[in-house]
């Protein structure tokens, strides 16, 4: 009898160590149902302050949270995306005038561009910048390919050309030890609505809520 009980209690065992993964699988599909707009992940690990040794040097990364878009009809949907983000090193004297300090030095920005949350674009070298902007800039710029917003890095993103009125969307971080570590994005770009078509000009020849060139 008492082998019995023990040959169950390992048959047991072992079926519970199997679903063990289902279990994990199940709940994390269930906390990302859960979640609502305008969360994020988990802090994530997005950077080595080592591999941004030069000013305006730069590591790309996805960052998954839910965006809640109004479509034409007035309704609310939403969505699980993977928002394209960018870690850039800014200069140490660009930094001291921002205070100093270990955060000082970084620039956690959302590519998406504010006017039609098309993916923007860094570009570090002036000359094609002002090839595709007609911009001559002092330092790096984002620029949006759809309606050619531009956003000046050095001014916390803040938008200097093209239909976008409002600055890049940032994201919260913390910097500890070596790690560059993303904690949330501004709630502004979980909730978009799409606009409005609109007619089509020589200098922003796309219509807003296309895809762009």
């Amino acid at each position: 009898m008492a082998s019995m009980m023990r040959a169950l209690s390992r048959r047991g065992l072992l079926k519970l160590f199997l679903a063990l993964p289902f279990v994990k699988v199940l709940e994390s599909f269930l906390a990302s149902l859960l979640r609502p707009a305008g969360a994020g992940e988990a802090p994530l690990k997005v950077a080595k302050v080592s591999e941004l040794g030069q000013p305006w040097s730069s590591v790309g990364f996805t960052y998954r949270i839910k965006v809640k878009t109004r479509d034409v009809y007035k309704r609310d949907v939403v969505t699980e995306e993977s928002v394209p983000g960018l870690v850039i090193r800014l200069p140490d004297e660009l930094a001291q005038k921002m205070g100093g300090g270990a955060k000082t030095k970084f620039y956690v920005v959302d590519l998406h561009c504010t006017h039609e949350r098309c993916v923007a674009a860094y570009i570090a070298d002036r000359s094609e910048m002002r090839a595709v902007a007609n911009v001559d800039a002092k330092n790096p710029m984002v620029y949006c390919p759809c309606h050619r917003s531009v956003f000046d890095v050095a001014q916390e993103g803040k938008a200097v050309k093209g239909p976008a009125k409002q600055p890049l969307w940032k994201f919260n971080f913390d910097v500890k030890g070596d790690d560059i570590i993303v904690t949330g994005l501004d709630p502004k770009a979980s909730v978009w609505e799409a606009g409005r078509p609109g007619g089509l000009t020589v200098e922003y020849p796309v219509r807003p809520g296309e895809p762009g060139l």
